[in-house]
């Protein structure tokens, strides 16, 4: 028998927009969703530059079934020429009836300006909070959309609903304080996953969120004898859903030597729907062996695509993810200053060499190489020391922070502990102290982990 159960077509609109990260920069990764009598019959996402757009897949995916349909947006349509026609046009001429989009662009040419060209066509238009509570539908299919993990809703699990859209032919009426709680959640995680393109866009620079976990007692990493660090695990697997989709929506993740070597970790998706991102160590002045190169998960070379989040290059060929987005890439990148001649030989490993200099130095040198390629988003997952160089930041440029937003989670499992227990051949590594100058915006807990986000002042 079918599961009712309340989801929003934004919320599908978002997941298309999650295969396009990596593909799209620089330009925004969107999705859209084309609906007509409560059923979606297309489905986009933003291609690589100077392909077509979100809205244009999803408007060629519906086909005639657009004309007098909905399209749901997650970000506001372009309305100017420049690599490719505005999607305004597009939508004109598909014969949509009703626009909803969820964030309004930050960019000056576009902001307002589509509103204003779609309601002259005599389309109605909805935008942010509003048109997600109106992308509320009853979904009595197979129970829901979506991975199970959610960003910024914390717990997929909880999630209610919202009322029928307009024109969605849903025909379904539920409570308006559900449908209000299901959009208002879709927008705040719409809101999440563009802010790293709207501080692009302001300061074309590449946004960095650290994310790290610490014991209840404040430990964050194992040291043996030798001086070696052991991997240890902190959070459970609630907290591992939402770190995993966080990386989804990310265009690369960072790490520091010290963590590749200690935890040998993947840094790819597989909790979560998405494209991995590009993998980067930072890794001053060691210099990786080739036993380094054979035994460590990060110099393997690996498709773009998780196939471990359900989906796989057959699947993506048979939909509109951008050519390309399976393929054997150079999909990693040592950062170093010095030279690695272990690394050189690999195709897919970029090696770049750093000019000497104080850490934030170098730390501003490798985020001008990723705003050069158009990353709106990097993702640091630090060890003990990585995350005390990028606290202090005390020679930071202007003496601004080096980080624009810290996830940190805490354990109250007293089994991320048992490390220590009757075992004098091991120590704690404690968590550097955190910066002075931060605000802490919002927490949410996860089983036994209990999740800070923190802003600089």
């Amino acid at each position: 028998m079918p599961v009712e159960e309340i989801t929003n077509y934004m919320r599908l609109a978002l997941e298309q927009a999650f295969f396009s990260i990596g593909t799209s920069r620089p330009n925004p990764a969107v999705g859209a969703v084309v609906v007509k009598d409560g059923i979606v019959v297309g489905k986009g996402r933003t291609q690589r530059p100077g392909s077509a757009h979100a809205e244009v897949m999803a408007l060629r995916d519906a086909g005639e079934l657009a004309r007098g349909a909905a399209i749901y947006v997650t970000l506001e349509p372009c309305c100017h020429y420049g690599r490719t026609p505005p999607c305004t046009k597009a939508i004109i001429d598909a014969g949509i009836k009703e626009v909803y989009f969820a964030h309004a662009d930050p960019n000056p040419v576009v902001r307002g300006n589509s509103r204003k060209i779609l309601e002259e066509a005599g389309i109605r238009v909805f935008e942010g909070v509003e048109a997600c509570i109106a992308a509320s539908f009853v979904d009595a299919e197979d129970g829901g959309c979506g991975s199970g993990c959610s960003v910024f809703g914390y717990d997929a699990s909880g999630r209610t609903a919202g009322k029928v859209a307009p024109g969605s032919g849903a025909g379904i009426l539920r409570p308006q304080s559900e449908f209000e709680i299901e959009g208002r959640s879709v927008f705040a995680e719409v809101e999440r996953y563009f802010e790293a393109y709207d501080y692009f866009v302001r300061n074309k620079r590449t946004f960095v969120e650290i994310k790290s976990a610490v014991t209840e007692s404040g430990y964050m990493g194992v040291a043996l004898p030798d001086g070696a660090h052991a991997p240890l695990r902190i959070t459970g697997q609630g907290a591992n859903c939402w770190n995993h989709e966080l990386r989804a929506m990310s265009d690369a993740v960072l790490v520091g030597a010290g963590t590749l070597l200690a935890d040998n970790p993947s840094l790819d998706v597989r909790f979560a729907r998405g494209n991995n991102p590009v993998k980067i160590v930072w890794t001053g002045h060691r210099v990786f062996s080739e036993k380094d190169v054979r035994g460590l998960k990060f110099f393997k070379a690996g498709a773009n695509l998780a196939d471990g989040a359900g989906s796989n290059c057959a699947e993506s060929a048979a939909s509109n993810l951008a050519d390309g987005a399976c393929r054997e890439a150079r999909n990693a990148i040592v950062f170093s200053l010095v030279d690695q001649p272990a690394v050189a030989s690999l195709p897919h490993v970029e090696t770049i060499r750093l000019s000497a200099g104080t850490f934030s130095d170098c730390w501003d040198e490798m985020l001008a190489e990723l705003s050069r390629r158009g990353m709106h988003r990097l993702m640091v997952e630090p060890g003990a020391t990585l995350a005390r160089l990028l606290f202090e930041g005390k020679d930071a440029p202007e003496g601004g922070p080096l980080w624009n937003r810290l996830d940190l989670w805490r354990s109250t499992d007293a089994h991320a502990e048992a490390f220590l227990d009757g075992d004098t051949e091991k120590s704690g590594i404690p968590c550097p102290e955190l910066p002075q100058n931060i605000v802490a915006a919002e927490s949410a807990m996860l089983g036994p982990d209990v999740l800070t986000v923190y802003y600089p002042q």
